[in-house]
């Protein structure tokens, strides 16, 4: 840890704020296994932050036979722990405090406490220091036991002899503690290697530090000694003083804050790293989740189309008269007018022509029952058409079987991680298939509205300067010339016979039936035209409809991804 690192008193976030973002961070599936972790970390940040200037815990962690209870007495210049030749000798940790002196984090590790006297004159003493069994032991019990002394210390003083440098276990032992501890490495017994062969060991202590451990190479302290020799006054390799000068240094309540705040500011970057972890598992999920959304979406949406266009085609009747009408009511002249007739019943119509003969009230009264019949009729055309365009038929719901297809790939990918659908923001079924149903409704009423009133619009554009003069002016002609031939008997002689009016009429209900079906042959473009509108309607409302569900994916854990990033900045920040 970089004295830099350890200076960052000032950028770490309150404890409070830190404890409150984590919690809403943890609410990511992919932090639910970590959980004890983090709330660990969390502790040790705590911690930390709030005894930065206490006196540091220092503990001694290393392989059998290094010789750790003999540099616990060593530095504190008397015996305190048991020594001996028999393996392992601490199988549990020690506490040695000072008396008087109050140490409630360790008192909270319910390890054995010995209080001792600082003796007078002793090159270095005053620590809390845990001797703690030996972190390659064979009972996974004391690695766990020297794994909660380390969590509960400052410093981790590292003893190693020659055959445990290159130990993989030892390795894996300090990597989870590295990043948060300010970690010094000695090389005990150096009394019984030569100068060479020290200066090669502490070679191999450093590759260890720096390949395995990831600790930068300025940052690896590293000192050969002998603890035995130290107890009795004598300096082995010349690198006791050294050692005893970066221990006493720590002693010091500006140091003590340093490296306190230092192994805070490691908690809090590996709560970062965890947190950027997450949040990169978090986006690869909701990412996943959105393409097989999108794919389940894709394949709904063709069969909702051309499931609504095949409606929408059951009903061209209805539409087409819809059309006819609309038309029928924009045009002027003899062949409009037939097309407003046609529109009436044919047989209440020829009803009321032949009762008018004998009694005009009963004609009238003929032809007011067949326009109100008409009426009846055509709002059953109405309701017909709506039941074939919105409704469902028994036991084809095509709009759940929509949204089940919808959403099938992406509960897939959910159900994949062990996540509910709901967790990722995805509907219920039901609730996507009304949503579609609304949809069917409400490009029914857009198609038998506003684009009927649009296509026949269109075709009024070219119809009223082309096709109505068209089919109108022959009729006008043939009243013109009836008119001028009636005028012209009238003044000159003889009278017209009754048959030339007989053909005049017949001539004229010819022209004005011809005229009337061209033009409602020409609008069989604008019923296509609605058609093909209200399919568009509705893939329109297709695409408003699903905007929303990838959005709610995108969304998922919102609050949570928040509070992650929150922690990756803080971790960066104290790095």
């Amino acid at each position: 840890m970089s004295q830099e690192s350890m200076q960052q008193g000032a950028t770490l976030p309150d404890p409070e704020a830190l404890r409150a973002t984590l919690e809403e961070a943890l609410e990511l599936p992919a932090l639910a296994d970590q959980r004890a972790r983090m709330t660990a970390l969390l502790s040790d940040y705590e911690r930390g932050h709030a005894q930065a200037d206490a006196p540091l815990a220092v503990a001694l962690v290393g392989a059998t036979g290094a010789g750790k209870s003999t540099l616990l007495n060593a530095l504190a210049g008397r015996t305190l722990a048991v020594e001996g030749e028999s393996r392992p000798t601490s199988t549990e940790a020690t506490i040695y405090a000072p008396e008087g002196l109050s140490i409630p984090a360790m008192e909270a590790l319910g390890a054995p406490i010995t209080r001792y006297q600082v003796a007078p004159g002793a090159t270095w003493s005053g620590q809390v220091l845990v001797d703690t069994p030996d972190v390659n032991s064979v009972a996974q019990e004391h690695r766990d036991r020297a794994a909660q002394a380390l969590e509960a210390a400052d410093v981790a003083l590292v003893v190693l002899h020659k055959g445990s440098v290159a130990e993989a276990v030892q390795a894996e032992f300090l990597a989870p503690f590295v990043a948060r501890r300010r970690v010094i490495f000695v090389l005990n017994f150096a009394d019984q290697y030569g100068a060479a062969s020290r200066e090669q060991l502490k070679d191999q202590v450093r590759a260890l530090a720096t390949q395995q451990l990831g600790l930068p190479v300025d940052q690896v302290e590293v000192y050969a000694v002998s603890a035995r020799e130290a107890r009795a006054g004598r300096d082995a390799s010349g690198e006791w003083g050294a050692l005893m000068l970066s221990l006493r240094a720590m002693g010091e309540r500006a140091v003590a804050e340093r490296v306190r705040t230092g192994n805070a500011a490691g908690a809090l970057r590996a709560l970062g790293e965890a947190a950027e972890a997450a949040l990169n598992s978090t986006n690869e999920l909701l990412a996943a989740v959105g393409e097989a959304l999108g794919d389940g979406v894709d394949s709904a949406a063709l069969v909702l189309r051309d499931d609504f266009a095949e409606r929408l085609s059951l009903a061209d009747t209805y539409l087409a008269q819809l059309v006819r009408r609309q038309a029928a009511a924009r045009g002027w002249g003899p062949a409009a007018l037939w097309m407003r007739l046609s529109l009436m019943g044919a047989g209440g119509l020829s009803a009321a022509a032949l009762v008018a003969r004998r009694s005009l009230p009963g004609g009238l009264a003929v032809a007011a029952a067949g326009t109100a019949l008409d009426v009846i009729a055509g709002q059953t055309r109405a309701r017909s058409a709506r039941v074939r365009v919105v409704e469902e038929a028994p036991g084809g719901d095509v709009a759940l079987r929509a949204a089940r297809l919808a959403l099938s790939p992406a509960r897939s990918v959910a159900a994949s991680r062990g996540l509910a659908s709901e967790a990722v923001g995805l509907p219920d079924s039901e609730a996507l298939a009304a949503g579609f149903q609304l949809l069917r409704e409400e490009a029914w009423a857009r198609t038998e509205g506003s684009a009927i009133a649009q296509a026949v619009s269109q075709w009024w554009r070219w119809a009223r300067w082309l096709l109505l003069p068209l089919v109108n002016l022959p009729l006008i002609a043939l009243l013109a010339h009836v008119a001028w031939k009636v005028i012209r008997a009238y003044v000159e002689g003889p009278h017209l016979p009754f048959d030339y009016y007989m053909n005049a009429i017949a001539l004229f209900a010819v022209l004005a039936a011809a005229g009337g079906t061209l033009a409602s042959w020409t609008l069989s473009g604008a019923t296509r035209r609605v058609r093909r509108a209200g399919v568009q309607r509705f893939e329109e409302g297709l695409a408003e409809s699903f905007a929303p569900l990838s959005a709610s994916v995108r969304s998922a854990f919102a609050g949570p991804t928040e509070a992650a990033r929150r922690l990756t900045t803080w971790g960066r920040a104290s790095g």
